[in-house]
């Protein structure tokens, strides 16, 4: 039997209801246990949360003055995600997620560390492979398949970075000696990493690069 809130009726007698009431009192422990402790854990975490789960929402709901909501509700793409919105008249709601990721207005879809001789470390984001073809100074990195997909799209930049072992600069960049479309491709992208003298340097220790898209 599910839930039923007419229990006891105002002529009924305990006698009779006593099953009905039993089975309310174990209907709410069983639903209330969806995403808390159950009141009859043996435990000391009764009560608490073991997860939220929220239903979405077809709009924005409104909020009072002191309160501050976390919400569920579709976004422009038809995905539930997640949502802020503060106190009434403090702003508009705010998109936490998007696509299975924090929302933040962008979004990293190639991420890297490498060494002087092009060795990955530690694990990488959308790369394959990184190559040092002149022996000094520029490297090419080769995406992974589910990086061509996300810059075939222009809404991307890339941020990049490289130390050596001496107190001179490293000016970092994308390889500028041809047109950009020729640097950067769907499977590829060089990089140089060079001194204040504009000259490769042959004595990296280690270099990253973050390919960031526009949400």
């Amino acid at each position: 039997m599910a839930y039923d809130p007419d229990i006891p009726a105002p002529a009924d007698l305990l006698s009779v209801s006593q099953g009905d009431l039993l089975e309310n009192f174990s209907q709410l422990n069983t639903q209330f246990g969806v995403n808390h402790v159950e009141f009859n854990d043996a435990g000391a975490n009764k009560g608490k949360h073991k997860f939220c789960s929220f239903v979405e929402q077809a709009i924005d709901p409104a909020v009072q003055t002191d309160e501050y909501i976390l919400y569920s509700k579709e976004d422009v793409s038809g995905d539930s995600e997640l949502y802020l919105r503060p106190e009434s008249g403090a702003g508009a709601a705010y998109q936490m997620t998007k696509g299975g990721n924090l929302f933040i207005g962008l979004k990293p879809f190639i991420a890297v560390n490498w060494d002087n001789g092009g060795a990955i470390q530690g694990s990488s984001l959308g790369v394959a492979s990184i190559a040092r073809p002149g022996g000094t100074g520029r490297y090419v990195l080769t995406f992974t398949a589910a990086a061509q997909a996300e810059l075939a799209d222009s809404n991307y930049f890339w941020q990049v970075s490289g130390f050596d072992n001496s107190a001179n600069p490293v000016i970092a960049q994308v390889t500028n000696n041809a047109t950009y479309g020729g640097v950067v491709t769907t499977s590829t992208i060089s990089f140089d990493f060079k001194n204040q003298n504009n000259t490769l340097i042959s004595g990296l220790v280690r270099a990253s690069a973050i390919c960031w898209r526009i949400q």
